[in-house]
């Protein structure tokens, strides 16, 4: 056979130098290239990106500098390329920066490019961004702790309650009563897995509502206050509702339901004790059936009030961040949408806005006021 006697090409005579850094520029992880002196001598769009530095001219600018705001660089312990620049050896890290309020996981390798006395003249750093993955990894846990706590509670309840029932003699008033509860924490806990198996169908893109008219205060918010009712007592706090019984609307009653169970209990997890939470609705002769649940607390800051209702996402750190999800989602298909806006409280009404008024200055509570709204129109089933 023949021997092939062309000789080998190198890459970069191949594609040009030109075609190799747009293939660089067009892979989704961020690459950059240092020197020994931690300065940057290259890097492309993705590194730039996730630096949010996408105009800056960063070159010759140190990298601990670009990604921390230090002036030293990082220790070897946490640093892959200084790990690399002693060993000569590829190496892998985790870099966790902060860009505003959001924390960016990064998972990190490095290596060397030699020189020619074999020590590393350069050292790539390969970064790929896997914050999403982190977020979900957390969310799983979050949502698994969540569901045992909210799933044991009703459970322990009905456990003592019903050993209670078989261990003593009760007259019947209070068995009745015992009964009652037990009721409602079995609606609890059953509750807590429709809002689960609600968000798996959300993301598996299969949620589908029946809309039919119904008279909104019976087939809704009857069903609604009365579960709600138990909780509410415990914190001394009560309903203020201001939506008309012979309401008719058109929409999925189940699922509706599901919508105010949500903001009701966070009105009332996070609602001051001894207060009343506002349940309200309005007209503006549009196409839309605007509805409202409002409570006295500690008021959403401005910039928490979009972020909320993202998947994911929850400001609390003894909430599951689905709840809102869940209920901007099942609006969505009704038609309307969700936001939360300032309200204050005084002489028994609930009003909408910041408090400028001087007059109710020291008498006045601030809250929160969640409002969606549901189409008119939709077609009914």
């Amino acid at each position: 056979m023949a021997q092939n006697n062309r000789p080998t090409r190198k890459l970069e005579q191949i594609l040009g130098e030109r075609f190799g850094i747009e293939i660089l520029n067009a892979v989704g992880m961020a690459i950059v290239v240092l020197d020994t002196n931690f300065n940057i001598i290259w890097a492309n769009k993705e590194y730039r990106k996730i630096q949010e530095k996408p105009e800056e001219n960063i070159i010759g600018k140190k990298c601990y500098e670009i990604s921390f705001g230090h002036n030293r660089p990082c220790t070897e312990k946490v640093c892959a390329v200084r790990r690399t620049l002693g060993t000569q050896e590829n190496s892998k890290g985790l870099k966790i920066i902060k860009r505003g309020r959001e924390e960016k996981h990064l998972d990190v390798y490095s290596f060397p490019l030699p020189g020619v006395q074999g020590a590393p003249n350069y050292v790539v750093e390969v970064i790929q961004d896997n914050t999403q993955l982190y977020k979900l990894v957390e969310l799983s846990d979050r949502l698994t702790a969540f569901a045992s706590h909210e799933l044991k509670t009703p459970l322990a309840t009905i456990y003592q309650l019903t050993t209670i029932l078989e261990q003593m003699n009760l007259p019947s008033e209070k068995r009745r009563a015992l009964f009652n509860r037990i009721l409602s924490r079995s609606q609890h806990g059953l509750k807590t897995v429709e809002n689960f198996l609600i968000y798996s169908k959300i993301k598996a893109a299969e949620l589908e509502i029946i809309p039919r008219k119904v008279n909104f205060y019976r087939d809704v918010l009857e069903k609604v206050l009365d579960f709600q009712k138990e909780y509410t007592l415990r914190k001394g706090m009560k309903f203020i509702c201001d939506v008309p019984k012979d309401l008719r609307v058109i929409c999925d009653a189940d699922y509706v339901e599901v919508i105010y169970n949500n903001l009701l209990t966070n009105a009332i997890r996070y609602g001051e004790e001894n207060t009343e939470i506002f349940i309200g609705y309005s007209d503006k002769d549009d196409r839309y059936h605007y509805f409202s649940v409002a409570s006295m607390g500690e008021p959403i800051s401005e910039e928490d009030r979009e972020v909320i209702f993202k998947r994911y996402v929850t400001t609390r750190k003894d909430g599951s961040g689905i709840g809102l999800d869940v209920a901007r989602e099942l609006i969505r298909k009704h038609g309307g949408r969700i936001w939360v806006e300032p309200c204050y409280f005084v002489q028994g009404k609930c009003l909408s806005g910041e408090m400028t008024d001087q007059r109710y200055k020291g008498k006045a509570k601030e809250g929160n006021n969640f409002v969606f709204t549901i189409l008119k129109e939709l077609k009914e089933v």
